[in-house]
């Protein structure tokens, strides 16, 4: 893989990742264009990880907000004197309770199904039909009721179903955006309080995700440095771009157009198989 391949995937990352439109459906994609046999799942966990940190960078105001109750909750159970809270605004008190239990689901998904993920992981005709159903429940979710929940309004069981819906994500083709926004949608979120959980409860996940296959990719880390470099810096700043515009896009309520891009890039895989 050369270094402006590495490039070139490290913005299709940084531009699908946030996107409701697969990231690893993406890659897989242009890998295949590319002539790129192998999976090549390190360089997506390197990826991940770029994006990963535009999350964090992105809504760090929430996500310091919920370590900062988290730690405290923490320190509250080993102690046996009463100690001061820290002034936690009411939308993050207990989120990390929330983020933890969609965990849940989305962690067995992973370890029970985690071969069969990685078999399908190239396999564009898979993606092509993954991409067919997405664009199609995002563009009926045209339908669904405007929501009134907001992050304090978040129960257990929401938490639950939309991390089901993570886990399901781990398909390549699945966009885990997409899905879990259009379930949080489905549960009476907000648009934009679904984004912003979506968004928040993707990095426990991926550091998860990275943490299982970094082992598997020491050697070709080692041996694509400059390009996994190149590919993660590419990835950093087209996605903190992409999610700025996300945002603007899901509060305008503009969110199903992504659907028929799902719908197009599907059939162009689907011919992209018939030809090669």
């Amino acid at each position: 893989m050369s270094i402006w391949q590495a490039i070139f995937l490290g913005v299709v990352q940084g531009i699908t990742e946030f996107l409701p439109v697969s990231s690893s459906g993406h890659l897989v994609l242009f890998q295949r264009l590319f002539g790129m046999k192998e999976p090549m799942m390190a360089f997506d966990v390197a990826l991940h990880g770029a994006t990963l940190l535009v999350v964090i960078v992105y809504f760090w105001s929430d996500v310091r907000d919920v370590l900062i109750d988290f730690w405290d909750s923490l320190r509250r159970s080993f102690s046996q004197k009463g100690l001061p809270s820290p002034a936690v605004p009411p939308p993050h008190k207990g989120l990390w309770v929330c983020i933890l239990i969609s965990l849940i689901p989305t962690g067995l998904i992973a370890v029970f199904f985690k071969d069969f993920f990685e078999h399908q992981f190239s396999n564009l005709g898979f993606v092509g039909l993954r991409w067919l159903v997405m664009g199609t429940l995002i563009i009926l979710s045209q339908r669904l009721r405007k929501g009134q929940k907001d992050l304090g309004s978040i129960h257990y069981g929401d938490a639950f179903w939309i991390g089901l819906a993570q886990g399901i994500a781990l398909m390549s083709g699945t966009s885990r955006s997409g899905i879990t926004i259009l379930i949080g949608l489905w549960l009476g979120l907000r648009k934009d309080t679904a984004a912003k959980f979506s968004f928040l409860i993707s990095i426990p996940a991926i550091l998860a995700a990275m943490a299982m296959e970094l082992r598997h990719g020491v050697h070709f880390f080692s041996s694509h440095s400059s390009a996994t470099l190149a590919g993660f810096l590419a990835a950093t700043v087209s996605g903190y771009l992409v999610i700025r515009w996300l945002m603007s896009v899901i509060q305008k309520g503009r969110f199903y157009l992504f659907g028929y891009y799902c719908i197009a890039v599907s059939l162009f895989a689907f011919v992209i198989v018939a030809l090669f």
